[in-house]
């Protein structure tokens, strides 16, 4: 793949390829953006490039570039989605393929649970979800506040998923009426709800928002329990299902029929 990389710089296919390289003093590998056919050798890949580069293609085709990027097969449904909500043009971007057998984290050495999934398919997928969903209410309640009670807002699940990709932020948006960005049970529990559903349809359950999360939200649970309800209720399609309208449909929206 680096030759092939090397090959489209010097055709000019692409100005830029993102991959990853090691870190400085440490096993980490961090993404890396290389510039030019010479500083190809810098990239590596081995069982800890586990950043998703898909999403630092926007900045970099916004910018005028043309762009290759390495991707494991989790990427890749990242890259489709922002293909599919128009954020990046599939010309714009040249995909090289690596063959994963899993991520580790760095600092223990361990697989990633999401990984685990990905190369074991007989693993119930919702087994997770399926153990929330066998709580009271209450219990979940209690469950999900203590979580993200947890939250400091640092928004690292918002930029690292390839589905949050919108311009501004509703939470950014000065002239919404949304709640703020206080540190509390009742804004924080808000936010993540929020989020959620606004990815409803489109998350590609690549796990990097858990992943992230500084203090340790399984925020993948919530994205899992949607996608259940969502394959149930509508099958597993092609479209996005909750941001999909029929100007037929005979729901004129306009009616409150019931709820809180």
């Amino acid at each position: 793949m680096i030759l092939k990389a090397k090959e489209d710089f010097q055709n000019g296919k692409v100005q830029i390829v993102l991959g990853w390289k090691k870190e400085q003093d440490s096993i980490e590998s961090i993404p890396a953006f290389i510039e030019s056919a010479d500083e190809l050798e810098e990239l590596i890949f081995d069982e800890y490039c586990v950043n998703n580069l898909s999403k630092y293609l926007i900045d970099e085709i916004n910018g005028g570039k043309k762009a290759g990027v390495f991707l494991k097969k989790c990427d890749a449904l990242g890259l489709e989605q922002m293909i599919k909500d128009n954020r990046i043009l599939l010309e714009s971007v040249v995909p090289y393929e690596v063959e994963c057998l899993g991520m580790k984290d760095f600092k223990t050495g361990d697989i990633f649970k999401k990984c685990e999934k990905c190369l074991d398919k007989s693993q119930d997928r919702f087994e997770e979800v399926r153990d929330i969903e066998g709580m009271t209410h209450d219990e979940r309640y209690d469950y999900w506040m203590s979580e993200f009670s947890k939250c400091i807002r640092c928004n690292a699940c918002r930029n690292i998923c390839p589905a949050c990709s919108c311009e501004t932020c509703v939470f950014e948006k000065k002239d919404e009426d949304v709640l703020g960005k206080a540190n509390n049970e009742s804004e924080t529990g808000f936010y993540q709800i929020i989020r959620a559903y606004h990815v409803a349809g489109r998350c590609s359950d690549c796990g990097e928002c858990e992943r992230i999360c500084p203090v340790g939200i399984p925020l993948g649970k919530i994205n899992k329990k949607i996608i259940k309800d969502i394959e149930e209720l509508y099958g597993k399609g092609e479209e996005d299902t909750l941001s999909s309208f029929n100007l037929e449909d005979e729901d004129t929206f306009t009616e409150k029929r019931g709820g809180k």
